[in-house]
């Protein structure tokens, strides 16, 4: 028994090697690359083999002092600081070696204790699973995924100036105009703050009135100028606050153009030579438009927001009908997809 002590590796550790042990597997538990279960089984392993040599010295305490000494058995050498100990006081070291290492292992087995109980309850170097953050009320944002595709979906009010006809006889008439409806769909791709895409449109402008000014004729008219449009639209946002925005746009295609107005039929010979009775004109072709549009714009949820803003187009001239100045007024929706 006293053979296979001397043999052992762990006889030859002293108490600042034990602490060193401890602290490295309570620096290895910090690092947190094992889980909560790796690192009780690997200081539960530990404990049991300190417990295992605490009981063998024991052991080896008993059965010294039943058992006589032997001339052939080795004695138990242990580092001292006197190199020659003589027989008279060996059996004394010993004892108190041992009683010694008994107590270190005591020590180190309170501190495995005390260190397996405290880090279940807050263990140093790991975070904790709910981390709490106090913020400022100016500081929250509302910030949501940016969205790849628009909608904008613009009715409005369409005014335009008083139009000139050209009549067969060289004269110009001048058609009045009263306010018309205005209804436009554009849909596309976003970039960030840019967006582009298609835009289809649908236009009408009714007449009032028929001058002949080298007549002074002033007579009530009737129908419309009716477009469809097709046109490529390019946009920009431009950010006030979080949830106000300016939007900038343009567009440039072309539109299908309807012209058709009648004169009802009245007897006036002073307007029999330029204009004959009943007199109807109908004209159509496309035509180029262009336009540009400002809007202010106020998001109230994610995927959608409300706008306000004017337009301007142009709608070149089709043959006796000149070209058309409209301005537009319009309320909307933006959808974010």
């Amino acid at each position: 028994m006293i053979r296979s002590i001397r043999k052992t590796p762990l006889m030859r550790l002293s108490f600042q090697t034990f602490v060193l042990m401890v602290s490295l597997a309570n620096t290895f538990a910090q690092t947190g690359t094992t889980v909560r279960n790796g690192r009780e089984s690997a200081l539960s392993a530990l404990k049991q083999e300190l417990l295992e040599l605490e009981r063998e010295l024991v052991e080896y305490r008993m059965t010294e002092k039943e058992e006589p000494k032997s001339a052939n058995s080795f004695p138990l050498i242990l580092k001292t600081s006197k190199p020659n100990i003589t027989p008279s006081n060996r059996d004394t070291n010993q004892a108190e070696s041992i009683h010694s290492l008994r107590t270190d292992l005591n020590a180190i087995e309170n501190g495995l204790t005390t260190f397996k109980g405290t880090e279940t309850d807050n263990f140093p170097g790991v975070k904790p699973d709910t981390e709490v953050i106090t913020v400022r009320r100016k500081q929250v944002v509302l910030k949501h995924k940016p969205s790849k595709y628009f909608l904008f979906v613009n009715p409005g009010i369409a005014f335009s100036q008083d139009r000139e006809f050209k009549l067969s006889s060289g004269d110009k008439a001048i058609l009045g105009t009263h306010n018309g409806l205005d209804l436009s769909i554009a849909f596309g791709r976003q970039f960030g703050s840019w967006s582009i895409g298609p835009e289809i449109g649908f236009r009408q402008i009714g007449y009032s009135n028929f001058i002949l000014p080298s007549f002074s004729i002033l007579e009530n008219a009737t129908g419309d100028s009716t477009s469809y449009s097709f046109a490529l639209y390019g946009g920009r946002d431009f950010s006030i606050t979080h949830f106000w925005k300016l939007h900038g746009g343009i567009s440039l295609g072309v539109a299908s153009r309807h012209e058709t107005f009648t004169l009802p039929d009245f007897d006036d010979p002073r307007r029999r030579p330029a204009v004959p009775t009943p007199y109807q004109q109908t004209d159509d072709g496309p035509r180029f438009q262009g336009s540009i549009r400002l809007a202010l714009e106020y998001e109230f949820s994610k995927l959608c927001s409300a706008h306000l803003g004017y337009r301007f187009s142009y709608v070149e001239d089709l043959r006796d009908f000149d070209s058309m100045p409209i301005h537009q007024a319009q309320i909307g929706m933006r959808f974010r997809l």
